[in-house]
């Protein structure tokens, strides 16, 4: 397919890999840097995206690539996957709560709270709190009101739909470059309990189609450290490959 042309990026271009058959990818996405440090120690978005596009390419059936491919770093959208079955365009997001990622470089920084606390509950837009309010949730370790029934699948697609519809305005925005196929990563990192994806991405695909991501993303994978949940067709639920480890 004939690749569009290109508006000027606000970041130049970096080459991540260029990769010709599946093994060099695999042995290439071994290889590739993708540590994410701590908040508090100078965590950066590239970092959680280098280490999201590293682990959808070690997760993804490998028919699902065509070689030689080319992984670009670029801006609006975050990278470009070149391959001769068609260029891809992934944008990445990171769903976190901002009083969650706050509190966190705070126990980082500060070495405050217990090494286990208990998951706070949060909601999408919450206001930002104060450094002055969340010392005080930290050292208080509230245990809250907790969890019942399915609450943890719902509130999860709540949250992942939340940050799906964020960039819905940004991806159809003047100067964001469309492909032949366009995807969305999101990280999530949503503190919850344990959750039942086939569940959660029962309650999350209808979302999904209602804000009409599908007709602004081919596809939309969500991936926490252990699974990656893929939203096209029909939900699929990946176990979550590590590239120092890809079959």
């Amino acid at each position: 397919m004939k690749r569009p042309p290109q508006r000027r990026s606000h970041a130049m271009p970096k080459i991540i890999l260029q990769s010709n058959t599946p093994i060099e990818l695999k042995a290439q996405l071994a290889e590739l840097d993708i540590a994410v440090p701590p908040r508090s120690e100078g965590r950066r978005n590239h970092h959680a995206e280098r280490y999201c596009i590293a682990h959808l390419l070690a997760t993804l059936p490998i028919n699902r690539l065509s070689f030689p491919l080319t992984l670009t770093h670029t801006d609006r959208p975050d990278f470009v996957l070149d391959m001769p079955g068609g260029n891809v365009g992934i944008e990445h997001t990171e769903a976190v709560p901002e009083n969650v990622a706050h509190a966190d470089c705070l126990r980082e920084r500060e070495g405050l709270g217990p090494d286990v606390y208990f998951t706070p509950h949060v909601m999408p837009g919450e206001p930002p709190k104060t450094a002055v309010q969340l010392r005080s949730e930290i050292m208080a370790d509230a245990p809250g009101c907790g969890w019942e029934g399915d609450s943890p699948e719902r509130e999860w697609a709540s949250a992942m739909a939340h940050y799906v519809r964020e960039k819905i305005p940004k991806a159809t925005a003047d100067g964001f470059v469309r492909y032949s196929l366009n995807w969305l990563i999101v990280y999530d990192n949503w503190p919850l309990p344990a959750v039942d994806y086939t569940k959660a991405a029962a309650y999350l695909m209808p979302l999904l189609g209602e804000m009409g991501a599908f007709s602004v993303f081919d596809a939309v994978f969500v991936h926490d450290d252990s699974r990656l949940c893929e939203f096209s067709a029909d939900p699929i639920i990946h176990a979550l490959v590590r590239p120092g480890s890809m079959r």
